[in-house]
């Protein structure tokens, strides 16, 4: 039988450590787990939907105005390239304010410099051409029915319109009256907004609130 001397007692003992200690890091690296890492077209396509480039940038403006008066409401609208309309902001609100309605509630008004007016049609009242260059931008003059007694949502509504025209959310009552601007003109109001959006095409040369009424000619 042999005999196991202190120093194999101390030798074993040293093994015995080393290999449970590595039986240990073993089973810690077996249950050690890690996320996945998305595939670089997967990471790619979520960047393109979350960032900066996924906003769609604004192209159009609309600069507009109704005048209710009576039993007729009166559209002034003005819509093209944002910055081309921008660049006219300060000659459309001149035109505005020279508004005036005589006795049989027609308007009458001085043009702009370079201002053109072409007669009206079954639809426009008159449209008004705005001189620059590539094609030109036009003022629509349109005329419309409306019951007494209903300006604020008449406003509204027709404001509205115009918002989802470029493509921009519904507003209610409160957020009109901060975002839109009121110019007195002689006997009536003009409430103007400055829209910035992108134009969808669809029902942009449709007369506001009611598309079947006839023109006040």
């Amino acid at each position: 039988m042999c005999m196991l001397r202190p120093w194999h007692l101390a030798l074993w003992a040293v093994v015995a450590a080393a290999v449970g200690t590595g039986c240990q890091k073993s089973d810690q690296i077996a249950r050690y787990t890690v996320d996945k890492v998305p595939a670089i077209e997967e990471r790619s396509a979520a960047a393109d939907s979350t960032g900066p480039s996924a906003a769609r940038e604004a192209t159009d403006r609309t600069l507009a105005a109704i005048v209710p008066l009576g039993s007729k409401g009166w559209f002034f609208k003005l819509t093209g390239p944002k910055d081309r309309v921008e660049g006219a902001n300060e000659a459309f609100e001149t035109f505005l304010k020279s508004v005036k309605f005589d006795s049989d509630g027609k308007p009458h008004w001085t043009l702009p410099d370079g201002w053109q007016e072409q007669p009206g049609s079954q639809i426009r009242y008159a449209t008004l051409v705005l001189p620059g260059e590539g094609k030109p931008l036009e003022v629509s003059v349109t005329v419309l029915p409306k019951s007494e007694g209903d300006n604020d949502q008449y406003l509204l509504v027709n404001v509205n319109r115009w918002r989802n025209q470029l493509q921009l959310p519904p507003i209610d009552a409160a957020q009109l009256s901060a975002e839109a601007k009121q110019i007195p003109l002689e006997g009536a109001t003009a409430t103007v907004v400055n829209l910035l959006g992108t134009a969808s095409g669809e029902g942009m040369g449709r007369p506001p609130f009611m598309s079947g009424a006839r023109n006040g000619n």
